[in-house]
């Protein structure tokens, strides 16, 4: 670790002033490309956008040279709390046009753990101080409340740790699958109370209409809205112990699949307004397990061994749930289901926000981003709407619409210059010139020295954890 810490990047200067001229902005909102922009930047905000904007004296011009700006990408289901986060987590997803997060798991239930809340908390001011190369950290969760199964949580204490937690600092209250429908309630409403949330994966004994209408704000996971789409859902809720259905349980949810009770639970989370996080690249690991293209990706010089080593059995766990060719099968129509369920889902006005589950099994940090943009176009959304799930949707999820997720004068400066329309083919986002955070220019040649910063604090890692 020591290692490590001598390969942190010295970030470029705090809030510079910027003149980004000759773009093509990419408007969320309404999906169309606005041509031939100039953009100045001045304090880390955005003071001018237009056709005719002078260029001040004295600010540092990016020459867009006819390329795409685009508001910087929010991952609203991040995993980052780990001691590589300095040196390995965050400058990946800088260099991915991550400029914000959610992060499901900020603090720890054992304080023996190396990384708390206290660190977390540290290292927001310093991403937000400009000592330290990141995404801001948007909202901080707690850890996961998940009793055990033979344990009944009382009301006076389901809402003690809700107020423990908020006075901790946390920003949201994940709940896990062996709460109680009533705890989970309880929970939701004594956030709800001291203005911040619940959300998270849903009990396995209730219904995702259920938890809409006890106040949870979004759901994560498609599989979670899968479980309820089918005649043996309520069978499976009361009995199950497992968020891995049993293998003809799994066949049933596809086979059986009903689109109208999906239908009914969108209605209540539109009436709720709880929002949507699929993290589709999740469900294509369980489809793709057993695929060696898919498993031998050559992402993995930017993870230690000790993470992709666990990423392996991790995956064969997976087939090993079902290794027969109908299993293996179930797993990809499972995970084709769930696209399908997100497009329908969009369609009908639930909200839709990108979330990748960074650091889980073949979610890499930051490009598993890219990933999860081309599944949601690969499920049914346009291009504009799978960007606008990345940006303007997360941003006024969390009540910063009015501030971030788009290019305007008032805005934080938190940007992306992309070679290509990203409105034409998704998978243009990947093609990053620059990433700016509050004014604070990334370059390509800044972008590629983090990558290779990375790549470095993996074999220093790798060389110290070698027997």
């Amino acid at each position: 670790m020591r290692l490590l810490l001598a390969l942190l990047l010295v970030p470029p200067a705090l809030g510079q002033d910027l003149a980004i001229r000759d773009v093509h902005l990419i408007d969320v909102e309404a999906g169309v490309v606005v041509p031939d922009q100039t953009v100045v930047v001045a304090d880390g905000q955005i003071v001018a956008v237009g056709t005719d904007v002078g260029v001040p004296d004295g600010v540092e011009v990016v020459e867009g040279d006819g390329r795409y700006l685009m508001p910087g990408l929010w991952d609203m289901h991040a995993h980052l709390r780990h001691p590589i986060a300095p040196t390995i987590i965050l400058p990946q997803l800088m260099a991915h046009g991550i400029t914000g997060v959610r992060e499901m798991g900020s603090e720890c239930e054992n304080k023996d753990d190396p990384v708390c809340l206290d660190q977390m908390l540290a290292w927001r001011d310093q991403i937000a101080g400009g000592t330290l190369v990141g995404p801001r950290l948007i909202e901080l969760s707690s850890f996961p409340l998940n009793p055990p199964w033979d344990y009944a949580v009382a009301e006076d204490e389901a809402r003690a740790i809700v107020r423990e937690l908020h006075g901790r600092g946390v920003d949201l209250i994940k709940t896990y699958y062996r709460l109680s429908p009533e705890a989970l309630g309880w929970i939701a409403d004594e956030a709800a109370a001291l203005g911040i949330y619940a959300a998270g994966h849903l009990p396995l004994a209730m219904t995702t209409a259920e938890a809409a209408a006890a106040g949870v704000r979004s759901v994560e996971h498609t599989r979670d809205l899968l479980f309820d789409c089918f005649p043996g859902s309520a069978a499976f809720r009361a009995e199950a112990h497992s968020q891995n259905p049993p293998p003809a349980v799994m066949r049933a949810m596809v086979e059986d699949h009903d689109p109208a009770v999906c239908d009914a639970t969108f209605e209540a989370m539109i009436a709720h307004g709880t929002a949507y996080v699929p993290t589709h690249v999740t469900r294509r690991m369980d489809a793709l397990a057993d695929d060696p293209a898919f498993r031998d990706d050559p992402r993995r010089r930017f993870l230690p061994a000790i993470v992709w080593d666990s990423w392996q059995a991790d995956a064969d766990r997976m087939i090993a749930l079902d290794p027969s060719p109908e299993g293996r099968a179930t797993g990809r129509a499972f995970h084709r289901l769930g696209l399908d369920l997100t497009r329908r889902a969009h369609e009908a006005g639930v909200t839709v926000l990108l979330g990748t589950d960074g650091g889980d099994t073949y979610s890499f940090f930051g490009s598993s981003a890219h990933d999860e943009l081309a599944l949601l176009v690969e499920a049914g959304l346009s291009p504009a709407d799978a960007l606008a799930a990345a940006t303007i949707r997360p941003a006024e999820f969390v009540g910063l619409g009015g501030t971030f997720g788009t290019v305007e004068a008032g805005k934080h400066a938190d940007l992306i210059l992309v070679r290509a329309d990203p409105l034409t083919d998704i998978e243009n986002v990947r093609q990053i010139e620059a990433v700016i955070l509050g004014g604070r220019l990334f370059d390509r040649d800044s972008l590629d020295a983090l990558r290779e910063r990375v790549e470095a604090a993996v074999a220093a890692m790798d060389a110290e954890e070698a027997p």
